[in-house]
């Protein structure tokens, strides 16, 4: 009995915790249906301040922000939203409707090449990849012992295409992986920044980008972050003008 209690002392505080968390989430949903977005805004904040990664909180944010124009702090959470959960019909609208505002010609900045060879995991998270790996390695080993003991045609060749899928996945997701730790990809928040030769207000400027604008953050340094919009425009913005994603 001591035991029981013991363990339901160590509970109760996580459930409160994940009561509080809800509240909080429903309570910032309640005041931007109410149009009281500052409200809403601080309380979606103070949820993701609290180390919380969720697409629907992302989203909320980024419809919160939308609604006080501000495009490129919306931009920023709707991609960050994305990357959680990229098949959501709502995100895709309001982030796609988001996205025609934004001044600057977007240009991709992957290799085509690449683009084409892994058309297939357009709209599927690293999350899944990384699962559908582990799930395909375990059938082919599970298939790989059944047909060594039983040696029959069909699981051979099961265990061939099961093997193929593994392998597909476990490459797709470690390039993604790879990719997403050396590569900090990050969207313009500002109405207007200047993008520098240098690391100081009085550097050349070389070309102006808008709110909403993605781009490839190579380095930091001093306060200063140099980007990469599209080939041959790379240069330097102040390290708050650009929110990673």
């Amino acid at each position: 009995m001591k035991r029981i209690l013991l363990v339901l002392m160590l509970l109760l505080p996580a459930v409160a915790f994940g009561s509080d968390l809800s509240k909080a989430f429903y309570d910032g949903v309640s005041q931007y249906e109410a149009g009281h977005y500052d409200e809403a805004l601080d309380s979606f904040l103070t949820l993701s301040g609290q180390g919380i990664e969720n697409g629907k909180l992302a989203y909320n944010i980024g419809n919160t922000f939308m609604q006080k124009g501000d495009l490129g702090h919306a931009l920023l959470w709707y991609d960050r939203a994305h990357r959680l959960m990229p098949k959501d019909p709502d995100l895709i609208f309001n982030r796609n409707v988001a996205l025609s505002e934004v001044k600057d010609r977007q240009e991709d900045l992957e290799n085509p090449v690449l683009s084409v060879l892994f058309f297939w995991k357009k709209g599927l998270p690293l999350k899944t990849l990384q699962w559908l790996a582990i799930g395909s390695g375990g059938l082919f080993w599970v298939l790989l012992a059944l047909t060594i003991f039983w040696r029959r045609p069909p699981l051979k060749n099961a265990t061939l295409l099961c093997g193929a899928f593994f392998a597909l996945f476990a490459a797709t997701a470690l390039w993604d992986t790879a990719v997403a730790t050396r590569v900090q990809k990050g969207v313009v928040l500002p109405a207007a920044v200047s993008v520098r030769s240098g690391l100081s207000d009085t550097a050349t400027e070389l070309f102006t980008l808008h709110a909403g604008s993605r781009v490839i953050v190579e380095q930091a340094r001093s306060g200063w972050v140099r980007i990469a919009f599209s080939e041959g425009k790379i240069g330097w913005v102040k390290k708050e003008t650009v929110g990673v994603i």
